[in-house]
């Protein structure tokens, strides 16, 4: 009987360690971390008064018009219409230049197959175009670059909501858009 109450009792403590020390992990490994500040992160009186004045004068250039910054540009808006895509033949590369797109629909992807005798061929890249999000391209990237001397077409494909590129689900417009050659 006494080594069944002394059994029972270490079995206790053993499973009240085992509470305290798993306790005592998950508020280690869990809890915000905080560390002390560094000394570059503490302010003194000269590094204050310094960071003040500075403020103030860049607040001053501001106000007078002297500024270093570049003037923020508006993206530019997706203009949408009967559709077309002014690209020009280029050199051979991995990336297709646009120099501009009337869209036929607000939301799909721009394209670029293989065309061959007026046959579409594979698809080398495709790029999200959006009016909703300001998505506007300039440029598609492909998966293999073109082939000098080669001819390309410029397609579009609509937008199933799911802002991937899916060839099953983004159905091609039954269109050729633009074509150019690879340089």
């Amino acid at each position: 009987m006494a080594d069944e109450k002394q059994d029972s009792q270490k079995t206790l403590v053993s499973f009240v360690v085992g509470l305290l020390i798993g306790g005592m992990l998950v508020w280690a490994f869990s809890g915000p971390s905080a560390t002390a500040p560094t000394n570059e992160e503490v302010n003194d009186d000269a590094t204050t008064e310094e960071t003040i004045k500075e403020t103030d004068e860049e607040a001053s250039d501001t106000e007078n018009g002297n500024t270093d910054e570049q003037p923020v540009e508006e993206a530019p808006a997706l203009e949408i219409g009967e559709g077309s895509i002014d690209v020009k033949d280029q050199p051979a590369s991995s990336k297709v230049a646009l120099d501009g797109a009337v869209y036929p629909v607000n939301e799909g992807w721009v394209g670029v197959r293989e065309y061959n005798d007026g046959n579409l061929g594979w698809i080398l890249g495709a790029v999200r175009f959006s009016e909703s999000a300001s998505i506007v391209p300039t440029a598609v990237t492909l998966q293999r670059p073109t082939t000098a001397g080669k001819e390309y077409a410029i397609v579009i494909f609509t937008e199933d909501g799911d802002a991937g590129f899916n060839l099953a689900t983004d159905v091609q417009i039954d269109k050729v858009f633009g074509t150019f050659t690879a340089q």
